[in-house]
């Protein structure tokens, strides 16, 4: 089996790398404090009226400062902000405790693309679905020791953006046709001299064959895309901007004219996460995280499945696109312990090209261009670093809105370059505690009234995602990092129980007893609602509800619990409702029991008198 790219066709931080929680004894509170106008307090001066209000809650206070004649800054030793404040505002005088923070400048990059990047910015009316990295760059500027390796076909070491990032890699491709660099060896060259198909290479049966087509077509510069948006070089005044930060890209070349074998990818991929390839050498910079933004085929083969298992053992993320064919997930996506990525469009819903399923973990922006089919420009592409060479090497620059740079191939960088963030804000987190945060950070899918609930779709593909479907939700770039962070920090888990044998026009419970909030969070609200099936009765937003069917078929029902801290968990479930049963005594079908009765009674009465005349 070939795999061909899944292609339809990152900043500089502006804070500092955020450190770890500070030990109690290091932590320094600073708090505003207005007390109530009738407190005994207001007649002290202020410096006495902080160390009063100090000594009650059993800290040495002292004031800083009066940005106001009735407000107080107070500060303490050994306690947080935010827990001086929480004790504060419980005391009766005090009107109201915030904790001193400080802002910071919100400049934006200077990469004058930026703002063409629609799906980095924080969501909004016309792009929902959009990842606020904005928003996540305010958290951390990533860290030049995260390494992401793009396995794909090799990248342009002398693209301007690309530079500072790039780190040399290797490559894997072991066929001298299909990898159309003139040699057939592995070796340490991971630049992408074009993955084009001409007439010239198509005269050669050998590579026809191996290639399965019999149509040319022109260099895609397929890597250096991918790689550019997790890490393409920020503030530099140039281009755009990678959602990865200084984040490092190591490029792995696996696939050449005709795509890439299962063989070479495979190697790549255990290269890339550190581990041993025969007779190539070892990999000095090994990736935290790996971006497989390729497809092909269905299920998983054994020897994907262990070169995952090894994978994940060595401590790397394996983040790859569901496919582009409206179809099953395909491999390696659909492998177990791979986070598979599906593509959504700016409104949130499926785009009509991504693959979905229950293998699906996140969902991402992966382009979409329906307008250009009257004839406008693309409003929804990706923005992209690229090569201007239709067949070998031209000169570098960026795609642009007359380009249909669209595909799950692209939604899967903006995960790994989110992932890379995070590991740079808590190195600390293994490759499942990664994926849980993004998946638990995720944003509810938005349900669109005019298309139908995935696996349903319409003429174009397109359908209203579940978590069934296209994984826990909408990435959420910003969130995932502040989890990240927080690594306490989670949503509520959502579990919904289901009666066995459900039936029409009978109401049936469905119970969330096993759903969890986070250590320290309670639940505190539960919305149920129906997302597909005949309108059904929904009872009341409760941990319990009941649900009356109205006829026999499969219902999609939706679960989101808030928690104490304003998390929201969202679960769906899907259910298969029987007919009800025919009625065996009283309204329809009465007649027919009664007279079988009277039939059978009859038969008794014959047959005792049978027994009396004898």
């Amino acid at each position: 089996m070939t795999h061909r790219y899944a292609l339809c066709a990152a900043i500089l931080g502006l804070g500092a790398l955020l450190s770890s929680p500070a030990p109690a004894a290091d932590l320094e509170a600073r708090v505003i404090v207005k007390l109530k106008a009738a407190s005994p307090l207001k007649q002290a001066q202020a410096a006495s009226r902080v160390r009063s209000l100090g000594a009650r809650l059993g800290v040495s206070a002292r004031m800083l400062g009066q940005p106001a004649p009735d407000l107080q800054v107070m500060q303490a030793s050994g306690i947080s902000s935010e827990a001086l404040a929480a004790r504060l505002a419980q005391q009766a005088d005090v009107e109201y405790a915030v904790p001193d923070r400080i802002k910071t400048i919100r400049a934006l990059p200077t990469d004058p693309l930026l703002g063409n990047q629609w799906y980095l910015q924080a969501p909004g009316i016309t792009q929902p679905a959009a990842i606020d990295a904005v928003g996540a760059w305010s958290l951390t500027g990533g860290s030049a020791s995260v390494v992401v390796a793009v396995v794909d076909t090799g990248v342009r070491f002398d693209h301007e953006d690309l530079a500072a990032p790039l780190l040399p890699g290797y490559d894997f491709i072991a066929d001298g046709l299909n990898s159309g660099d003139g040699d057939s060896d592995r070796d340490a060259d991971a630049s992408d001299p074009g993955d084009y198909l001409s007439s010239a290479d198509l005269a050669n049966a050998t590579l026809r064959s191996m290639c399965g087509t019999s149509d040319t077509h022109a260099s895609s510069w397929h890597g250096t895309q991918v790689a550019g948006i997790v890490a393409a070089q920020a503030n530099n005044g140039l281009g755009i901007a990678g959602v990865g930060g200084a984040t490092r890209v190591l490029p792995v070349r696996v696939l050449g004219k005709c795509g890439g074998f299962d063989s070479d990818i495979i190697a790549g991929m255990r290269w890339a996460a550190g581990l041993t390839v025969p007779g190539v050498p070892a990999n000095p910079n090994p990736a935290r995280v790996i971006n497989l933004s390729l497809a092909g085929g269905s299920g998983c083969s054994s020897a994907y499945a262990s070169a995952i298992a090894e994978i994940r053992q060595a401590g790397a993320l394996i983040v790859a696109a569901a496919g582009n064919e409206t179809s099953p997930v395909e491999e390696p996506a659909s492998c177990a312990g791979v986070l598979a990525v599906a593509g959504i469009r700016h409104t949130g819903t499926k785009v009509g090209y991504s693959s979905y399923g229950p293998e699906v973990g996140i969902s991402a922006p992966a382009g979409n261009c329906v307008n250009i089919l009257s004839g406008q420009p693309c409003l929804f592409p990706f923005v992209n670093a690229i090569n201007f060479g239709s067949t070998t090497p031209g000169s570098n620059g960026y795609t642009g809105i007359n380009d249909i740079t669209i595909g799950t191939s692209f939604a899967v960088p903006l995960v790994a370059g989110t992932a890379a963030l995070m590991i740079a804000a808590n190195p600390g987190l293994d490759e499942a505690e990664i994926a849980s945060r993004i998946k638990r950070s995720a944003r509810t899918f938005p349900v669109d009234s005019n298309l139908p609930i995935c696996p349903a779709i319409d003429g174009d593909g397109q359908c209203n995602c579940t978590t069934i479907t296209c994984g826990a939700g909408m990435l959420n770039a910003s969130a995932a990092v502040a989890a990240a962070i927080d690594a306490g920090a989670q949503n509520p888990s959502v579990v919904i129980s289901v009666p066995a044998s459900p039936r029409a026009g009978t109401a049936f419970t469905l119970g969330s007893e096993q759903s969890q909030a986070a250590p320290g969070a309670g639940l505190s609200t539960w919305e149920w609602s129906q997302l597909s099936g005949p309108a059904g009765t929904l009872g009341s937003n409760t941990p319990s509800t009941t649900f009356t069917a109205p006829a026999a078929g499969t219902y999609i029902l939706r679960l989101t619990v808030t928690d104490s801290a304003g998390r929201a968990g969202v679960q769906d479930v899907s259910i298969v409702v029987q007919a009800a049963p025919s009625s065996s005594g009283g309204g329809g079908g009465g007649a027919t029991d009664l007279a079988s009765l009277a039939t059978l009674l009859a038969l008794a009465l014959l047959a005792a008198g049978r027994r009396l005349l004898r």
